[in-house]
């Protein structure tokens, strides 16, 4: 027994070659092409954010820099101001200092004259007491 192939297997073939053709043309070819743009447009958004982000951080940059520039006269005022301050206390302190000095040699000098002052009055009072003291113990050895 040979078996013949039906001439309907060949119709059927053909039949599924014609239905691959137009469902290439009609359904993968649009549905390909429509994941492709969609995936270029995806790539572009994602090029986009990219370069959205560079560019912030150009300007968070320009920003930076423009900033210290702007802040750098201020800065230096600053400092100049903090320097003349530190010169006049050192002058103040200097001058405070020097008072003190002269201050406290007017005192020794002060304290040295009244020290003699007293010496002296001490010494001819002590001069007065002795010839006292010698007087009255002569005048109770005699007794």
């Amino acid at each position: 027994m040979e078996i013949l192939p039906n001439i309907t297997i060949f119709y059927q073939f053909a039949n599924f070659i014609i239905l691959l053709i137009f469902l290439n043309f009609f359904l993968f070819k649009p549905i390909i092409g429509a994941l492709k743009k969609r995936e270029g447009a995806i790539q572009s958004l994602a090029e986009r954010v990219e370069k959205a982000k560079q560019d912030a951080k150009d300007l968070e940059r320009q920003y930076d820099e423009v900033t210290q520039e702007k802040k750098r006269p201020i800065f230096e005022s600053k400092d100049v101001a903090l320097s003349e301050a530190n010169t006049g206390a050192t002058g103040i302190i200097e001058k405070a200092r020097q008072e003190l000095t002269e201050e406290l040699s007017k005192i020794k000098d002060e304290i040295e004259r009244e020290g003699k002052k007293v010496y002296d009055t001490l010494r001819a009072d002590v001069g007065k007491l002795s010839a006292e003291v010698a007087a009255k113990i002569l005048r109770r050895s005699l007794q």
